[in-house]
């Protein structure tokens, strides 16, 4: 038992050594292997964030066009609602044409026949009148 607790700090003894801090030049490489792998990892995102940046310039390429599109439909609506209030307008005027064409002959000749109608009535009134004075006088 002696010699295996011997054998066991003997073997501790020497093991001590091997947990020692890394050297400066251990650190180095380290870092500069993760360095390394982080470039790798990044390659693919910088690829991507590129590609992204270009569909975001193509996007605004786009919409700059159709702002253009929108200002010359813009420009063309107004022209059309123009024509549609000049039609618009022709139509009232129109409307107030064929009223007046219609309305006036309609109430002249309603008033020249309210106008025969008094005529008529003072016509028989006078030949009442004038029978009464034929049948009344001696």
């Amino acid at each position: 038992m002696k010699t295996i607790l011997v054998l066991l700090i003997l073997l501790s003894a020497t093991a001590m050594p091997a947990g020692a801090a890394l050297t400066e030049a251990d650190l180095n490489k380290i870092r500069l292997i993760v360095k390394e792998e982080i470039k790798e990892e990044l390659k693919p995102i910088k690829a991507e964030i590129g590609s992204i940046e270009t569909n975001i310039d193509t996007l605004k390429s786009d919409i700059g066009t159709l702002k253009e599109g929108v200002a010359r439909l813009d420009g063309r609506m107004d022209g059309v609602e123009k024509q549609v209030a000049h039609a618009t307008n022709l139509t009232y005027g129109l409307i107030a044409l064929i009223v007046a064409a219609i309305g006036i002959p309609t109430w002249l000749g309603k008033k020249d026949r309210d106008q025969e109608r008094k005529i008529e009535e003072l016509r028989q009134e006078i030949e009442t009148l004038k029978q009464q004075k034929i049948v009344g006088s001696p």
